[in-house]
């Protein structure tokens, strides 16, 4: 297999466009791309859904480095990642998908994540992107990192990745997990890569739901920030319209929210029209296909 992608000719443009790529980032953030910045944000850009690729590529795809003569690569610096935009992801994707496609014209079989990485070995070890911590020519190899395919159940602070209709992703950070379900805190807007970027909005009301799409990797684990828990309820309540139990308990004009230990609060009318309450669109809960769909045409409360 390594001797494939030896044999493959790069196109001195892919090399080309990659260094386009650390510009991007140098002039995003002011200071030069590490080759760990590098490959986390090619492995957000990987083009995993590319006719190109067989199909096993995760997002992000994440990569083991060593050195010349075997030493082990660590950037030992803070990444700056998180403070681009997506400007410097769409062009990461662009050449990657560019590379991923001339790999599997010429061997006439979709592309894995290793002989991808390979064929990145080679573009970095050309010297042609510039990097700030280590010389192309000394990174002696790159192994790609691919997970088993069992999913553990996601914890509070997992950064879930829902595919989108139209393309790229809805965003859901995982807020508890208690008798109502799974609870999710939503993220308004679609992220072309699957990742948290500064435009992103949190959205005001949780919601319920399952994990079947969790556990079958439609909705992909792309990251766990325990930080971002703080920009939601601890304990999303589920709702009850008025009437909703009459002569056992009071659920009020406008309805009540109750927390997973049973408590009940009045609500008034604008959140009871913020949350779906007064129109009849309300679910305390959703089957997580169903969600997926209903995301997609715009639903669940974006106050």
């Amino acid at each position: 297999m390594r001797g494939d992608a030896e044999a493959t000719p790069l196109p001195a443009e892919v090399a080309a466009g990659l260094a386009e790529v650390a510009s991007g980032f140098a002039h995003e953030v002011g200071g030069p791309i590490t080759l760990a910045e590098l490959l986390e944000v090619l492995g957000w850009a990987v083009p995993a859904n590319s006719e190109a690729t067989d199909g096993t590529f995760p997002q992000p795809l994440t990569y083991q480095v060593t050195l010349a003569g075997g030493r082990p690569y660590a950037g030992g610096r803070p990444s700056r990642v998180p403070e681009l935009n997506d400007a410097v992801f769409v062009d990461a994707g662009e050449w990657q998908t560019a590379l991923a496609e001339r790999l599997s014209a010429v061997s006439g079989v979709p592309v894995t994540p290793q002989r991808f990485a390979e064929a990145l070995l080679r573009v970095l070890r050309s010297g042609r992107v510039p990097l700030a911590d280590v010389q192309g020519a000394d990174v002696g190899g790159l192994t790609a990192e691919v997970p088993e395919k069992r999913i553990p159940g996601p914890r509070p602070g997992d950064v879930l990745a829902i595919p989108a209709r139209e393309g790229g992703h809805h965003l859901a950070l995982v807020l508890t997990r208690n008798r109502f379900g799974t609870a999710l805190g939503l993220f308004e807007g679609r992220s072309p890569y699957g990742r948290l970027g500064p435009d992103l909005r949190a959205r005001r009301h949780p919601v319920y739901t399952e994990e079947s799409q969790i556990k079958n990797g439609t909705w992909a684990v792309v990251g766990h920030d325990e930080s971002l828990l703080a920009l939601f309820p601890a304990d999303p309540p589920i709702y009850h319209r008025p009437d909703a139990w009459p002569g056992i308990v009071d659920t009020g004009e406008f309805g009540v929210a109750e927390t997973a230990d049973g408590s009940l609060r009045f609500i008034d009318a604008d959140e009871a029209r913020e949350i779906g309450l007064q129109d009849g669109t309300y679910r305390s809960a959703h089957v997580a296909s169903f969600l997926q769909r209903v995301l997609d045409d715009g639903g669940v409360s974006r106050s």
